[in-house]
């Protein structure tokens, strides 16, 4: 999945990120949130804790990390 597929699929869905601390295409502090940016070739999901200590949870191509930022947005969703 590309980021434009999953955009596309999010406001289908009707799915407001910024409410879900959900952030693509830059690094943030924001606690309890997670994100996703391009850095030197490749595709950085990251989360944030409570305490803001910002780590990397995987990386890899674009298709790889929107399909886990997909799966994680759609548990958010179900909560």
């Amino acid at each position: 999945m590309k980021q434009d597929e999953y955009m596309k699929k999010v406001n289908q869905l009707g799915i407001n990120l910024e409410r879900l601390n959900i952030v693509v295409g830059r690094k943030t502090n924001i606690p309890n949130s997670i994100g996703c940016y391009f850095e030197d070739e490749n595709w950085i999901l990251y989360g944030v804790d409570e305490r803001q200590n910002f780590s990397i949870v995987e990386n890899g191509n674009e298709d790889r990390i929107f399909k886990f930022l997909y799966m994680i947005t759609m548990g958010k969703v179900a909560k």
